[in-house]
């Protein structure tokens, strides 16, 4: 009952002082909206557009290019987003290992990877299209579905899910 009990009340115990109840009760109402903002729907990534809408304020005025991963649960609820690397205007180095260890310490099922083209044009390149073969692969040996690959510029965004790249994967 040391959650529920009035600061009064607690003020009582021995060696209970201010700083430790304004704790307790700190405690008490962080726990009540963690458990609210899980079982939220709002943070359910059902398409592409939702991904684009969490996504797009990581690449904003962005001068180089970024990879971010956003990590998902197994219901496509949205666990967090992680940036994991930052390159120069035309390129960034996409390390496997970054990803995996941004995707795991979330506990995550499912990811969609993002980055952005400082150039202005979405087209996936050539070296897009592999790193997302290997990623995906790579992911699914660890648990993870790699469900799409969105590439951003400052006013458009391709999906390479939606663009039918996955289904020749």
């Amino acid at each position: 009952g040391v959650l529920d009990a009035s600061p009064e009340e607690l003020m009582k115990v021995k060696g209970m002082g201010e700083h430790a109840v304004v704790l307790l009760k700190c405690v008490k109402e962080a726990g009540g909206r963690y458990l609210t903002a899980r079982a939220s729907m709002d943070d359910i990534v059902r398409d592409t557009r939702a991904a684009c809408a969490i996504l797009r304020p990581y690449f904003f005025g962005a001068r180089n290019e970024r990879v971010c991963v956003l990590c998902m649960d197994g219901k496509q609820k949205l666990l967090g987003v992680r940036q994991v690397c930052e390159g120069n205007v035309n390129a960034v180095e996409v390390t496997s290992r970054l990803i995996a260890e941004a995707t795991l310490s979330l506990n995550a099922t499912g990811l969609i990877l993002a980055h952005n083209h400082v150039s202005g044009l979405a087209f996936p390149s050539a070296e897009d299209k592999v790193t997302t073969r290997q990623l995906r692969e790579l992911m699914l040996r660890l648990g993870v579905e790699l469900t799409d690959h969105i590439i951003f510029t400052d006013d458009d965004a391709v999906s390479l899910r939606d663009s039918g790249f996955f289904s020749t994967i």
